[in-house]
């Protein structure tokens, strides 16, 4: 018995460590140094503005190359002033009505679709149209079902200019369409 009384009046002569307002005090500047140094460290490595703005138009003027097959990618989207001497050629003009069978939904898309093409490449262009027309239409329909309602209300519609970009160069087998343009786009959501 007099074991079990020893033990707690030793956990009580063992000093405490005194909690106050100086200890956090000190942590707080330590982690205010720590803060600051990393802040003059990046601000040290990191590029003005002035480098952004010239490294960012160097990076626009480069081609890219495609890591897969060696070819120059798709150089950027815009006007006919970022694609000198392109034209737009019709892709096609597509009905597309989904149904998820989940909510009942169902959702008719309706759109023509051109893609522009460098006038250098417009003759080899109509060829691999010519002879992949089938599996494109079949991509960009594949595209098109597979997107959500909220991808639909984007004002740009950009991430679905994105996939069909891919999915249309991907059917010809190279790249060549730089730009997918949407005309009459129109899409209607029918809930049960």
């Amino acid at each position: 018995m007099a074991e079990k009384h020893a033990a707690p009046e030793n956990a009580e002569a063992a000093p405490r460590r005194k909690s106050g307002i100086m200890s956090l005090v000190k942590a707080l500047a330590f982690v205010s140094v720590i803060v600051m140094l990393e802040v003059g460290a990046a601000t040290a490595f990191l590029p003005t503005a002035e480098e952004t703005r010239r490294i960012g138009e160097e990076l626009a003027r480069a081609p890219h190359e495609d890591g897969e097959h060696g070819e120059v990618a798709d150089e950027g989207h815009g006007d006919d002033e970022t694609h000198p001497g392109s034209h737009e050629v019709s892709l096609g003009v597509y009905h597309v009505v989904a149904f998820n069978p989940s909510t009942g939904a169902s959702m008719n898309i309706d759109f023509e679709l051109f893609g522009v093409v460098l006038a250098a490449e417009e003759a080899e262009f109509a060829e691999r149209y010519l002879l992949h027309e089938k599996r494109l239409n079949e991509q960009v329909t594949i595209a098109i079902r597979g997107m959500q309602s909220s991808d639909f209300t984007d004002p740009g519609l950009g991430l679905i200019k994105r996939v069909i970009l891919e999915k249309v160069n991907r059917a010809l087998g190279k790249t060549i369409v730089r730009e997918a343009v949407f005309s009459e786009f129109s899409f209607n959501e029918r809930l049960p």
